[in-house]
């Protein structure tokens, strides 16, 4: 019979992965979060992640080299050695044969290249002024889920709300986050990471699906998108492509943006009257 505390196990080490891509994996400490042995633990991680752990750190980091290539002022040895590749040839044979392109023509062709690697519905063309933040850390409880964004978010929400309103702990002061981990223009749609959260604090040790994480504090440049959710793609193809490259300001290394949803119950409020934050970590 499958522990119960299977998920929660890997999910600590899947969370500890992200947090540290830039790290040396090792495997004995990583073992040691999940309380397998490292015999069993590649078996395991595989069967719950769907990748090898090397596998699935090698992707996210060349997924986060495409930001670093079109939003930093790193060299491209400098963002080779960053994403663990002891050259720029070994960084250039692995990205073109994730990407089908090199990481040259995407910094040369800055975002036109980028829209090419994974097809994306038409954007429509929005205009949005942001609001410069400094937060606090926030702390939070979440559930995960994988697919597309339009997949994997009513599933998360479904399990957390579940979660929260169960054992009594929502609100009117509780607060609803997105995390949206992956750019749907690079990361193919099985493998996108969505996190639901609130702002609760809570025991989840016994819960197979829920977790803790926190926000960092700090500097967010803060967009007000309004209507449906499956118009976010709009909303952050104007962010990065056109506000954020000339507005002089750099994102914040290795940390996801997140969504504040401001209406009570979204299910009851017609699309064209959703208001969501859209929180952009910057330096």
């Amino acid at each position: 019979m499958q522990n119960p505390n299977h998920n929660v196990r890997m999910n600590k080490v899947v969370s500890y992965l992200e947090r540290n891509l830039e790290d040396n994996i090792d495997i004995k400490y990583l073992s040691s979060l999940s309380c397998y042995s490292e015999f069993h633990f590649h078996r395991v991680f595989r069967a719950c992640v769907g990748e090898s752990v090397y596998s699935y750190k090698k992707r996210l980091l060349l997924e986060h080299s495409i930001k670093l290539l079109l939003y930093s002022e790193y060299s491209i040895t400098e963002i080779a050695y960053k994403t663990g590749y002891q050259n720029q040839s070994s960084f250039n044979k692995a990205f073109k044969q994730q990407f089908q392109v090199t990481p040259s023509h995407v910094r040369q062709q800055g975002i036109q290249q980028k829209q090419t690697i994974i097809k994306l519905n038409p954007i429509r063309k929005v205009a949005m002024t942001p609001e410069i933040r400094t937060i606090k850390p926030i702390e939070l409880i979440c559930a995960r889920a994988s697919g597309s964004y339009a997949e994997a978010a009513p599933k998360a929400w479904e399990t957390i709300m579940k979660f929260a309103y169960s054992n009594r702990l929502m609100s009117k002061e509780t607060r609803s986050i997105g995390i949206s981990h992956d750019d749907p223009s690079i990361t193919l749609p099985d493998h996108i990471r969505y996190d639901a959260c609130l702002d609760i604090k809570a025991d989840v040790s016994s819960h197979q699906s829920i977790t803790t994480c926190e926000i960092p504090g700090g500097k967010y440049a803060v967009f007000l998108h309004k209507g449906s959710y499956q118009d976010f793609q709009h909303s952050y193809h104007f962010i990065f492509n056109q506000w954020l490259p000339e507005s002089g300001e750099k994102l914040r290394d290795q940390q996801a943006c997140f969504e504040h949803y401001l209406n009570r119950d979204p299910r009851k409020t017609k699309p064209e009257n959703l208001r969501t934050e859209i929180f952009i970590p910057l330096e």
